[in-house]
């Protein structure tokens, strides 16, 4: 009591001693006086209005601006191309914190895992991911490589074992898992990169490998004293524990035929801080069935390991806490299982929450750019499918009737498109456009100016077709070589479909190019007055200067693709083929006449 009535002198002395000064000072010390004060409350206030609510905020998160990078939707090579652009751009525009909120089902696994070295490799370290509301596949990889991981309400995260599409009955398109072969080939890079990612932010080793392969079993057990928290398999418990491991409803059940599914904790254990103190270790496999694959994972890890090494000197110094997984299918995690098990570090639900959680005075996203966008959409499957139909129609149709002009200009057009994404995105080099190219040129010299079939036009061919299958292949990445197979197959089956798409157009076009209404408009048609019939018998004779007639049957003397030669009786005549290619000594009948042309076609019951 007495010490508060001494503190309440002492103010009471000291306003007294403010306010006598206040009256005896000048009429400039009080102006310069209210005005520092006025700028004293007006900074007061605007921390408040942006700050609200002060709160504590670790100094390694703490950001006063922010920058929000989205990746929505299935990860691919634009996605990868754009991550790494507005990463530089956050980086240069001076974001002490980059978010990155994730919503995906995740991807191509060359594409994830080049985002996930890019996040890791960010100049600015201070990472976050931002589970909203859903990250599958590789977009729980992506999640795991930030420096930290927050959850928006019902986030879900988890299931990253690699599929393989494959084509069903029907036309539909299916997913299957891998094979041993491809196993060995995309396992390692894999598991390598989840575990680099925990052992960087302090996650358990062994349940992110239950999130990228199905097979491992698990349990949660906790040290006695410190209440640091692991996952063990089943050797592991019998040698801490000296007995079988019990089973029961794991942590994470699984539904048959579908997604993982978490379900609810049956034990609410605490959050875990990362391990610590422990010498370095290779990579430990959670499952027998990776024992194979724990060279190659190795060769790939740089971070060390701090977790324990579980064995009978353990025992008695563990206690289970709950059973995790029976390993039936990769895990997913639930938000409010991430934030139990360590993964997540808070629960973020809008921006004002995030800019809290950084203390930070900006947030500020970065979007992905148009060019972007549109580059994402032609680099779908059956966009690029159509654009190399209509690539080879329209250049076919330039080529059967030069100087048309506008085939030629849709023909550069959809080039154009089909190669400016691949070249933004590094999937297209200058040599597959030159490949291309000069596949081009080669053909129109076997058609315009070399006779036959020859060399020149195989080239062509192989060239136009190696150029267009290279644009699906990218040309650097974090995978085996050989995991682009797959990429190739798929280049592969797309050409074909749009040759055979671009082929039935052709024979349409070429049964009925001057009835078609866009394109017979680009023909020149005879003309019926009398005015203009005097003019072309006075340029080219009374008749045409061929002596043949529609229905007369001769023998072609040179391969026609289209043009060539035809023998009618002792006459040798320049002929058009009506049908495309025909062979040279196949029986042909004429279908047409024209001042400047003959058409023929190949005689029923002969060869093509």
């Amino acid at each position: 009591m007495s010490r508060f009535i001494y503190n309440l002198f002492v103010q009471v002395d000291f306003l007294s001693r403010v306010t006598e000064w206040w009256r005896c000072a000048g009429k400039t010390a009080r102006s310069v006086c209210l005005m520092l004060l006025t700028l004293g409350l007006g900074a007061w206030q605007s921390t408040a209005v942006e700050g609200q609510t002060p709160v504590a905020v670790p100094g390694a998160r703490q950001a006063d601006v922010v920058a929000v990078i989205t990746i929505d939707g299935p990860i691919d090579g634009v996605t990868s191309y754009s991550v790494q652009r507005r990463i530089r751009q956050a980086a240069e525009g001076g974001a002490q914190a980059i978010v990155f909120e994730i919503n995906s089902p995740g991807g191509e696994l060359g594409a994830v895992l080049e985002v996930s070295q890019a996040i890791k490799q960010s100049p600015v370290p201070n990472t976050v991911a931002w589970v909203r509301p859903q990250a599958y596949s590789g977009g729980a990889i992506i999640a795991l490589a930030a420096r930290e991981i927050v959850v928006s309400p019902s986030a879900q995260m988890g299931d990253a074992f690699p599929v393989t599409p494959v084509a069903k009955e029907g036309g539909s398109t299916g997913l299957r898992g891998l094979t041993p072969d491809e196993r060995t080939k995309l396992l390692p890079p894999l598991l390598a990169d989840v575990v680099d990612s925990a052992r960087r932010a302090g996650y358990d080793e062994y349940l992110v490998q239950a999130i990228v392969t199905d097979g491992v079993e698990l349990w949660l057990v906790e040290e006695e004293g410190t209440g640091r928290r692991f996952a063990v398999n089943q050797d592991e418990y019998r040698a801490v524990f000296g007995r079988d491991p019990t089973r029961g409803s794991p942590m994470f059940a699984h539904v048959s035929g579908g997604r993982a599914q978490a379900a609810a904790p049956q034990t609410p254990p605490d959050a875990t801080s990362s391990p610590s103190g422990h010498e370095h270790q290779q990579f430990k496999p959670a499952s027998p069935q990776l024992a194979e694959l724990s060279r190659a994972v190795t060769d790939r890890l740089t971070v060390e390991s701090e977790r324990p090494v579980f064995d009978a000197s353990q025992a008695g110094q563990w206690r289970e806490v709950a059973y995790l997984t029976d390993g039936s299918a990769p895990i997913v995690m639930s938000g409010e299982q991430m934030r139990t098990l360590g993964f997540a570090a808070a629960q973020v639900g809008t921006d004002e929450e995030l800019r809290q959680f950084f203390g930070a005075r900006q947030l500020v996203r970065v979007h992905q750019s148009w060019s972007e966008t549109a580059s994402g959409f032609l680099s779908q499957m059956p966009v690029r499918f159509v654009l190399i139909a209509v690539f080879l129609l329209a250049l076919f149709i330039e080529m059967s009737s030069p100087g048309l002009i506008l085939p030629g200009a849709i023909a550069l057009l959809s080039g154009f498109l089909l190669l400016a994404p691949p070249m933004i995105i590094g999937m297209a080099t200058w040599w597959e456009i030159g490949a291309i190219g000069l596949g081009v040129v080669l053909i129109a010299l076997e058609i315009f100016v070399l006779p036959g079939f020859g060399i020149f036009g195989v080239i062509g061919l192989v060239a136009l077709f190696g150029g267009l299958v290279g644009t699906f292949i990218p040309n650097q990445g974090l995978l085996p070589d050989a995991s682009h197979t797959g990429d190739a197959l798929r280049g592969i089956v797309t050409i074909l479909l749009a040759l055979m798409t671009a082929g039935v157009g052709m024979y349409f076009i070429s049964k009925h190019f001057q009835t078609l209404p866009l394109l017979s408009r680009l023909v020149l048609t005879d003309r019926r007055d009398e005015e203009e019939d005097l003019s072309l018998k006075e340029m080219l004779g009374p008749e045409p200067t061929f002596a043949v007639k529609v229905g007369v049957v001769g023998v072609a003397t040179t391969n026609l693709k289209p043009v060539g030669q035809a023998e009618f009786g002792d006459r040798i005549v320049d002929v058009m083929s009506d049908l495309a290619f025909v062979r040279s000594g196949t029986p042909v009948r004429v279908v047409s006449v024209s001042a400047t042309r003959v058409v023929v076609e190949p005689v029923e019951g002969t060869s093509a």
